[in-house]
């Protein structure tokens, strides 16, 4: 029997890298991984893997199409925090008279576009594609919350997909990868604040009783994806270690950590001049929109990892907290 192959998009960040490990696993697969950069570093980890790198940009969708030739799996990913990061983005945005943001979600759609028309030009071979993305923003808050861009952006994609490629769309499933459960590093959201009396304070500009999924990306990305492939396409699925509130967080690390731990509600300005311009406010944007029309826009169509039918290993965030090194709060 022949191996069949995968093609993953994004091989040298999370998501990928967590899609790759888990098909270097499986008996039956040969894996082929896209960078822009064949000579870093972190491309070369993957050939010494085994896995077959080759060079594709984004925003080259020609490059993409080779790069997916012959696949039977792709699973694709974008990045918008990367655009935001360019600084030929922000000299863009400067001169255009926008926001950063705006212009990386162009990036963002352009680039979720490209990958949607080169798995389609592969669809002959395609048994599978699977797209990581996010609920519609605008949509399900009814234009309520309009600066997620990184939401949005991401479900973009998914509209051109269903609007220009039917044939496609049936070998299609789509995965909604919940909260980083490492959002915390860096010293910002989710990272308990010791206070002068020797307890911790959990400030998140969004209420403690609110639950959403959250997940360990580079975890678990793969065994989402993996279910997806195993089981008939069409599904929406939120990639979910666990769905739990900002208070349930808190008094598991607290308990893992035999720390006093307290929970406070901040204000969204809290957010917005704790990261000022732009990016403060699409992150005020996007808690808004957690707290109050869900992770996942309250989509009826959306399913769970336990709605699958088939086993789906997962980090919970109680082994999430149990296995992470907390001293940089501590």
């Amino acid at each position: 029997m022949s191996e069949k192959l995968i093609v993953i998009v994004g091989i040298t960040g999370n998501q990928g890298a967590s899609v790759a490990d888990v098909f270097l696993k499986t008996p039956g697969w040969k894996i082929r991984g896209i960078s822009r950069d064949l000579t870093k570093g972190s491309s070369k980890e993957w050939s010494d893997k085994g896995v077959e790198m080759v060079a594709a940009d984004l925003n080259d969708a020609e490059s993409l199409k080779k790069a997916f030739a012959g696949a039977n799996v792709a699973f694709g990913v974008t990045d918008f925090w990367q655009s935001v990061k360019i600084p030929a983005n922000h000299a863009k945005a400067a001169q255009e008279g926008r926001t950063i943001n705006e212009v990386a979600y162009d990036i963002e759609v352009q680039q979720g576009k490209n990958i949607v028309d080169a798995a389609a030009a592969t669809v002959k071979t395609l048994d599978r594609f699977v797209l990581s993305t996010l609920s519609s923003t605008k949509k399900w808050s009814k234009g309520a919350i309009t600066f997620n861009l990184h939401f949005d952006a991401k479900w973009e994609a998914v509209e051109y997909l269903r609007a220009t490629y039917p044939e496609l769309e049936k070998k299609t499933s789509f995965l909604q990868v919940g909260y980083f459960a490492t959002n915390w590093r860096g010293g910002g959201m989710m990272a308990p604040r010791k206070q002068p009396d020797g307890t911790y304070i959990l400030r998140v500009s969004m209420s403690g009783d609110v639950k959403f999924p959250m997940t360990d990306p580079r975890a678990d990305v793969g065994s989402f994806t993996k279910a997806l492939v195993d089981v008939p396409a069409g599904k929406n699925l939120i990639g979910a270690g666990s769905k739990l509130s900002w208070k349930e967080w808190a008094a598991l690390w607290g308990e893992h950590n035999g720390k006093t731990i307290t929970y406070e509600v901040a204000p969204r300005s809290e957010l917005e001049d704790a990261i000022p311009g732009p990016v403060g406010k699409e992150l005020a944007d996007m808690i808004e929109y957690i707290d109050k029309f869900g992770y996942d826009g309250n989509d009826p169509d959306v399913v769970y990892p336990e709605d699958l039918g088939i086993e789906v290993p997962r980090t919970t965030m109680a082994e999430y907290i149990k296995k992470t090194d907390w001293t940089p709060c501590l």
